[in-house]
Formats: C-alpha cells, sequence, structure tokens
C-alpha cells in the first residue's frame, strides 16, 4: 500500500476520532467506532462521503465539537494506544460487531435520538445504534 496525503489524513482523523472517543474502552468497542464511521461513509447522504465529512460534520462526534473536553486532546507519537488504533482502521476486520450501527452513545443519558432508532448491540461502554 502507497500512502500520500491523500490517503493518511483519513486515516489519521479516524484513528484521531476513535482515540478520542473509545481510548478506555476495550478493542472491540473501538472497532465498532471505526465500523460506525465506515457504515456512515457506506450510506453516504447526510452523512457525508469521505470519513473526513463523516467525522467533522457537525455535532456528530462530540470529540470535534467545540467544548468537548477531548476536543483539544491529542496523543503523543509514541502512544501505544494510539499505534493500535491506526493499526486498527487499517485494518478493522471483516466483521462488523456493531451490525451496520451508524450512531453510538456511551453514559447514563439516552440521546432522544435513540428512540427512534434500532438497538444493535453493547460494547463496553458503547451502545450501537441503526435506523
Amino acid at each position: 500500500m502507497i500512502l500520500s496525503t491523500k490517503t493518511l489524513y483519513p486515516i489519521f482523523l479516524t484513528a484521531l476520532c476513535v482515540w478520542r472517543e473509545a481510548r478506555g474502552e476495550p478493542l472491540e468497542a473501538q472497532r465498532g467506532v471505526v465500523w460506525t464511521i465506515q457504515n456512515r461513509v457506506t450510506q453516504g447522504g447526510w452523512f457525508g462521503a469521505d470519513p473526513v465529512s463523516v467525522i467533522l460534520k457537525t455535532y456528530q462526534f462530540s470529540s470535534f465539537n467545540s467544548g468537548d473536553p477531548n476536543a483539544l486532546k491529542f496523543p503523543s507519537a509514541n502512544d501505544p494506544i494510539f499505534q493500535e488504533i491506526i493499526l486498527l482502521v487499517l485494518t478493522p476486520g471483516p466483521d462488523d460487531p456493531t451490525d451496520g450501527a451508524t450512531h453510538y452513545y456511551s453514559g447514563e443519558f439516552e440521546p432522544s435520538w435513540s428512540k427512534e432508532m434500532t438497538f444493535t448491540i453493547a460494547i463496553g461502554a458503547f451502545k450501537f445504534y441503526k435506523r
């Protein structure tokens, strides 16, 4: 695989999103975040056409929202978790552990959008959903 700036940026941004959103979660939950991004790319339309547009869409991934404490966090170059996440982004595996999820949340507060969607699976602290 030949990597260029054009291919490195989506890989880095996806890994940064996973690191910010799920760095303290089990590997399978991190895979779930990768697959959620991929599922949105596949679905396209309103979500966006590529990982960059999907991740940077306003209010979709909280760690990219202004004011979110994770929005200003960046891993160090030798962060072992970030290095594992980059490998995960490059090779997420053939099977989607989320069963096609395009949304997830963690925590006690259940977002209003979840009531209109189908729950697919809970992995770690994350609950995954699809339409």
